[in-house]
């Protein structure tokens, strides 16, 4: 279906009046906090960003995954990207910083990453807020506290209502509030990498007002060398209620000192897996975003909704490198110390602000159920980002002391504006009892302003704009059987960062130096699903199959001597697919069986030559990449399972298994070279209920001691002496571990 005819079929559904048609809910009545577990909700989903009034999951023509918080057993994962790995179907983990607060997340083979040069594809929102950093569409994971998490929508595909950047899919948090928690709750936990955490959240409300507060502060050595990290994290929400109205504002806030290690040469792993190739590698990060939500029932069967926000955040870099072998001899002072290695020192400041309204209608069409969202909106940001490089010297365990001289050529000062406006219209019309067709379309307009503070050199000015369409249909083929397909459209602007790093010749070392380069193209994502899901109690399953092309697609090309040295550069095609399957088994609130798997193929869509200079198999420092070879980074199998039991009136354990075939490495595009290792990981928790308000809980982590690596690039590791020889770099996964803790509820 092309995208005039689906975007006309939008118009036409969109315009039809439709009759009044009286909606009703009920309110639980709120519980206190109690230990928590993840659970896939069938019931209604929210189709755009501000969550409003749902629409039944089965007639959303998508395999939508939603995940609630429910009593239960174990221990709360340390961030929401851990949420995901262990239950989300096409969800995979990996490490390529170094730092546990600092994953990269990967659905379907796309990529929401906290690092510049990650080839990014997922749209994050939290309460109607996109939370994509605006300088490079990066997510920082660490952010907000796990406990003030209500519900994650797991939105797949190219879908348009989601905005920029949901080329492979969208991930929807919602929060909690007063009206959903009662009662009062603290959990203090130790154990290995010497972590220590302090996690609380309050929760009440009366007839109209409400309010819930959630902390978390965690302080940890690290499992590797030079590994410290701590986070602090702060929400509040404040709600009021009335008949027809709702207003709630809440508050997000964070200062979190993060270290990563990086990747380090297999040899050296091999030798000791605690061991990082150079250090320091430090992230500071601060965060304060406030948001405004409000709903208004105008009639029985009309919703007006709205979210404003502000949002202000600094992030700060320091990490530190071994120097670029051919320029050692350059970077000699008067008094003749070597200066070997190289500071680099970023920091990026940035303020946003947005508005987002939409109007539902629910009622009758021609005598069938129908469903109309339409909305507009804007997102403002304002990013300074600075960079120097201080030259250093090596100290004998690879760390490195800085001389106080800095590069006078690397000197970064960047101002960068972008403004988006949209305007988005869904509509699902049930064409018979049992199907029910959906149609939708997005416009946005973007334009991207950058202003060199320093000269003109990374002056310029780019404007974006295009009309993403979507289509799709459900059939309840039986109580038991639905089945649905979708074909959607979305896109993804290039960011300043990308702007301004994408020259060949003329490489930018990550988060750092930039240059004045051509612009780039944006990303076109279009996708296809189809699919099966049903529940049968106590049984739920779901099976679906997609195939997702990115046009255009923006990847980070390594080039230079230096880990994190290269240039962004368009690629014509880039293309996943795969099945994904799912099941669940429950048993009253006895025991609960959950599995999953995922067959995905990544890969290029066209043939290229990209740059790869320790690759073994280059010529003149380039790799010839064919249409077919697979994407770094992306599995080809992953399967998760785990089961849940309530073993006592006042025991219950839970055990948790994730698996994955190997992926091959970034800068081995060609697939040349053997890639990561498989591996199986399995993980337990039990939850001992001492007395009616205290409980124990132990966590154990990688129980039978893995030997296993998310991540893996290729770099050069004469560093360590002349018998370093393999190009190979891995990221190592954390070893066996095990935390204690006492929760307190009243």
């Amino acid at each position: 279906m092309s995208r005039i005819a689906v975007s006309a079929a939008c118009v036409l559904l969109a315009v039809t009046p439709a009759a009044a048609q009286q909606t009703s809910g009920q309110q639980q009545t709120p519980q206190p906090p109690q230990a928590l577990r993840y659970e896939e909700q069938v019931e209604v989903v929210a189709v755009t960003p501000v969550h409003g009034v749902g629409l039944a999951k089965l007639k959303v023509p998508a395999n939508v995954q939603v995940f609630t918080l429910v009593p239960e057993t174990g221990a709360l994962p340390l961030d929401m990207a851990s949420i995901l790995s262990e239950r989300a179907a096409s969800v995979q983990i990996r490490d390529a910083h170094g730092g546990t607060f600092q994953p990269d997340v990967s659905f379907r083979g796309f990529m929401a990453s906290p690092l510049l040069g990650a080839s990014e594809g997922l749209a994050v929102y939290q309460n109607g807020v996109r939370i994509n950093e605006p300088f490079g569409d990066t997510i920082n994971w660490d952010a907000l506290p796990v406990t003030a998490i209500a519900s994650v929508n797991v939105m797949p595909g190219s879908n348009p209502l989601f905005g920029l950047n949901a080329l492979g899919g969208a991930l929807s948090i919602r929060t909690k509030s007063g009206f959903d928690v009662s009662g009062h709750r603290v959990t203090l936990s130790t154990g290995s990498f010497g972590r220590h955490l302090v996690e609380a959240e309050s929760g009440g409300h009366g007839d109209r007002y409400g309010y819930y507060v959630a902390g978390t502060l965690t302080d940890e050595a690290g499992w590797r060398d030079f590994s410290p990290s701590t986070i602090r994290r702060l929400f509040g929400d404040f709600g009021w209620r009335a008949d027809a109205s709702s207003l709630n504002v809440s508050v997000t806030a964070a200062s979190n000192d993060l270290t990563g290690t990086g990747a380090a040469p297999i040899d050296l792993l091999e030798q000791d897996r605690d061991a990082v190739f150079t250090y320091p590698d430090r992230t500071d990060h601060d965060l304060g975003l406030v948001n405004v939500r409000g709903t208004r029932q105008l009639s029985a069967q009309t919703w007006f909704e709205a979210v404003a926000y502000y949002r202000a955040s600094r992030i700060g870099t320091f990490n530190g490198d071994a120097a670029d072998a051919d320029e050692d001899d350059e970077d000699d002072d008067d008094d003749g110390r070597e200066f070997d290695a190289v500071n680099n020192i970023s920091r990026t400041r940035g303020r946003g602000a947005g508005a987002t309204a939409q109007l539902t209608r629910t009622g009758p069409l021609r005598g069938r159920d129908n469903h109309f969202i339409a909305g507009a909106g804007f997102d403002t940001a304002t990013t300074r980002f600075d960079f120097a490089a201080e030259l250093a010297e090596l100290t004998p365990d690879r760390g490195t002391s800085g001389a106080g001289v800095f590069d006078e050529e690397a000197f970064v000062d960047l101002r960068a504006r972008t403004l988006t406006v949209s305007a988005f219209a869904t509509n699902t019309w049930s064409l018979t009892t049992k199907i029910a067709v959906t149609t939708s379309a997005r416009f946005n307009r973007t334009t991207v302003r950058l202003r060199d503070q320093i000269g003109v050199a990374l002056n310029g000015d780019h404007s974006f704009g295009r009309l993403n369409p979507a289509a799709g249909m459900t059939y309840q083929a039986r109580p038991w059987l639905n089945v649905f397909a979708s074909y959607s459209e979305s896109s993804r602007v290039p960011t300043p960062v990308e702007l301004t790093c994408a020259d060949p010749a003329d490489p930018c070392r990550l988060p750092n130096a930039f240059v004045s380069d051509p612009p780039l193209n944006q990303i076109v994502g279009r996708t296809w699903e189809a699919g099966l899901r049903g529940t049968s109690a106590p049984l739920e399953w779901s099976l679906a199959a997609f195939a997702s092309q990115a046009r255009d697609d923006i990847v980070f090309v390594s080039s230079g001597t230096l880990r994190g040295q290269g240039h962004f550069e368009n690629v014509p095609r880039t293309r996943r697919r795969g099945i994904e399957a799912s099941v669940e088994y429950s048993l009253a609130t006895r025991m609960t069986l959950f599995g999953a798997y995922t067959l995905q193929q990544a890969t290029f869509g066209a043939p290229l030559r990209m740059a790869s200079r320790f690759h073994p198999e280059a010529r003149l420092g380039e790799i010839q990449v064919r249409a077919g070879d697979r994407l770094p980074g992306v599995p080809r199998h992953s399967a998760k399972a785990s089961l849940t039991a309530r073993l006592t009136g006042r025991l219950s354990a839970a055990l948790a298994a994730q698996a994955q075939s190997g992926q091959f490495l970034r800068g081995d595009e060609a697939n040349l070279l053997p890639p990561l290792s498989a591996f199986l990981v399995i993980n337990a928790q039990a939850r001992h209920r001492l007395t009616k308000r205290l409980s124990a809980v132990l966590q154990a982590q990688n129980l039978f001691d893995a030997a296993f690596s998310t991540f893996g690039t290729l770099g050069d590791p004469s560093l360590l002496g002349d018998e370093f020889t393999d190009p190979r770099f891995f990221s190592p996964g954390a070893p066996r571990a095990m935390w204690v803790g006492l929760e307190l509820q009243f």
